[in-house]
């Protein structure tokens, strides 16, 4: 593949690591949700991800999910190392995960961005019952190993 501008991010590709003045502390999660972090960088708050399984939550019937995919809803004040440092628990803490979702409003450029930065890929567009979100979500590396193997029919 060839790239015409420096600037362009590989979307198959996670982010390099976050130094190390980068940590998350698990807190109290919103009613609705399973899980929440609070991230810091050099102990300045950076954001906070609150996480529910997509299977109980708003795009369950929008979006094919699995029993362990994990909907990310991100504080407006996240840093897309907040993004990333979250997700990377989270794959962490369950290797059954296949896809961790963010649903940012469609058209919110820099939601978008923000996720893209943080490890995440643009879907698809879907409809819920109350807007129309974008659809980003990041897999762990043997999910992405496996999509990109489409030449190759198992036999057995």
């Amino acid at each position: 593949m060839s790239h015409d501008h420096d600037d362009e991010v590989d979307l198959l590709k996670w982010p390099g690591p976050l130094p190390g003045t980068w940590h998350l502390a698990e807190v109290a999660a919103r009613p609705g949700y399973s899980l929440a972090f609070e991230v810091f960088e050099s102990d300045e708050p950076r954001g906070r991800c609150d996480t529910v399984l997509c299977a109980h939550s708003e795009i369950k019937d929008a979006y094919p999910v699995s029993g362990h995919d994990q909907l990310l809803e991100v504080s407006g004040s996240a840093a897309p190392g907040t993004i990333q440092l979250v997700s990377e628990e989270l794959m962490r803490r369950d290797p059954q995960c296949r896809r961790l979702v963010i649903a940012p409003d469609e058209g919110d450029v820099q939601a978008i961005a923000r996720a893209e930065a943080g490890g995440y890929r643009y879907v698809v567009d879907v409809d819920l019952w109350d807007r129309a979100v974008s659809l980003m979500t990041a897999e762990p590396d043997w999910v992405l190993e496996e999509s990109r193997r489409i030449d190759e029919v198992p036999t057995r």
